[in-house]
């Protein structure tokens, strides 16, 4: 019973940093087969006292273009079209948004061992170092230090519940916390995710085993899915992981080699944070990517599902916006006025105003109420798993964006009005996951563009 449980978890090694390689999606396809700081401006005049309202249709308007909304199965309200075209805005907004102070400092450990396996440092690159700098404490303000470890899921302020918030020391299981005295402060803002040359056989074999193999999932002797045993709702989860991965190797398709001398293409996108940091992408991997649909079918999915669980705590992030405040004593700063004016101009967009995810429908089955428990923990199995990471840079980004996921996953399946008293840690992972899968679907569009131009000037 320890060799299997250790052989599921070990399956998971790795969920995000093998993307950070070339052939990451194509060990996933041969596995199936053998189965812009954009410009902060104060909230627009339209905006103010506007109340939410959006809807995508999830209908073609000839039922014979129905496989032109082939979301619609995993329970997804909005079409590619249309969230395509929603995202751009978006895009553009949470670039703004996880510049801020509030979002752009995570603290977490990147000193736990890996409880499973011994492992050694294996990636190098040139153009996008796997090591972080971590921040001296005191250069993150005052107001936004923080205690804990924001990426691990049990230690929340109060959890996500269908009860009263618990008090801000216990965690979920009931247990008095002390405060993280090993984590430190990153600023993921000047550490973006992108290509570091991380890869190696030991990942390739874990990417290959966590499609092959799933504690929910029929498996063949010849480790082939038997995915005709496989309910709609259970091939969900296996589409949010499929469509992180995807997003991370979108990330690193387009983040692949630094442009010292910026005159790279994607300057002018859209899909740049930092106005000073410009990159030249991966055409080929990029153009390997989009030609594998369901690939780019699970990255919508996956945005829609985070976009589902942004519109649900609406009231969370706008009910009382000085807690985002970065000055001394809470007092707003110029920034943070800015950020307050985003926020809820990011909670007006239409996408976040539309029911991207049915969850009402997914939970219309018995089968999906015995389903979500397991979900929650094999996440929760994800997160820890991020410790066995060698690569530090993925290894914060696979915390941050796996604990995007977990608590995605609590308030999309939890009615509306118990969503309430969100960690630090929730909000930061869950809206800087969202801008990354929002660039991500960005990029899906506008790289097409950026190679042809790379292609004509060197012709």
């Amino acid at each position: 019973m320890q060799v299997k449980t250790w052989i599921i978890l070990s399956v998971v090694l790795g969920v995000l940093c093998y993307a950070l390689s070339f052939g990451g999606l194509e060990v996933v396809e041969k596995a199936r087969r053998e189965d812009s700081l954009g410009s902060a401006t104060p909230e627009p005049s339209h905006f103010k006292g506007q109340k939410c309202v959006g809807k995508c249709d999830s209908k073609p308007a000839d039922p014979e273009d129905h496989e032109d909304h082939p979301l619609e199965e995993s329970f997804c309200c909005c079409t590619l079209d249309e969230i395509s075209k929603g995202t751009k805005h978006i895009a553009q907004l949470l670039n703004n948004i996880t510049s801020r102070p509030f979002f752009r400092f995570f603290k977490v450990n990147l000193e736990k061992p890996c409880p499973y396996w011994a492992v050694q440092l294996l990636c190098m690159s040139e153009e996008n170092t796997c090591q972080v700098c971590s921040c001296d404490a005191n250069d993150v303000p005052e107001a936004l230090k923080y205690s804990y470890d924001m990426s691990d899921p049990k230690l929340i302020d109060s959890r996500v519940s269908y009860e009263k918030p618990n008090p801000f020391n216990v965690d979920q299981w009931g247990t008095w916390r002390d405060a993280e005295v090993a984590a430190s402060y990153v600023d993921i803002f000047q550490n973006p995710e992108g290509n570091t040359g991380y890869s190696g056989p030991m990942a390739s074999r874990v990417w290959q085993a966590i499609y092959n193999e799933n504690c929910m999932t029929e498996v063949s002797k010849e480790g082939v899915l038997n995915t005709e045993k496989q309910c709609k709702e259970e091939l969900v989860f296996k589409k949010l992981i499929s469509g992180l991965h995807t997003s991370i190797t979108m990330h690193v398709a387009t983040f692949f080699r630094k442009d010292d001398a910026g005159i790279s293409p994607l300057k002018e996108l859209g899909v740049l944070r930092d106005p000073n940091v410009s990159y030249f992408p991966n055409c080929g991997m990029y153009r390997r990517i989009v030609s594998n649909k369901e690939f780019i079918n699970n990255l919508y999915i996956l945005y829609q599902f985070i976009l589902r669980a942004l519109t649900k705590t609406r009231s969370e992030f706008l009910s009382d916006l000085n807690v985002f405040n970065s000055g001394s004593d809470g007092v707003p700063t110029t920034e943070d006025v800015l950020l307050h004016a985003e926020l809820r101009e990011l909670f007006n967009n239409h996408l976040l105003c539309s029911p991207t995810f049915n969850e009402a429908k997914f939970l219309g089955s018995a089968e999906a109420h015995r389903l979500v428990p397991q979900m929650k923990r094999m996440m929760y199995n994800i997160t820890t798993l991020m410790d066995c990471v060698t690569c530090e840079k993925c290894r914060v980004w696979g915390k941050l964006q796996t604990m995007g996921i977990a608590t995605a996953l609590r308030i999309v399946m939890l009615p509306e009005d118990t969503v309430t008293g969100l960690s630090r840690g929730e909000k930061v992972s869950l809206v800087n996951l969202a801008r990354q899968l929002a660039i991500s679907v960005e990029s899906v569009h506008v790289l097409e563009d950026a190679c042809q131009i790379m292609e004509t000037v060197q012709n």
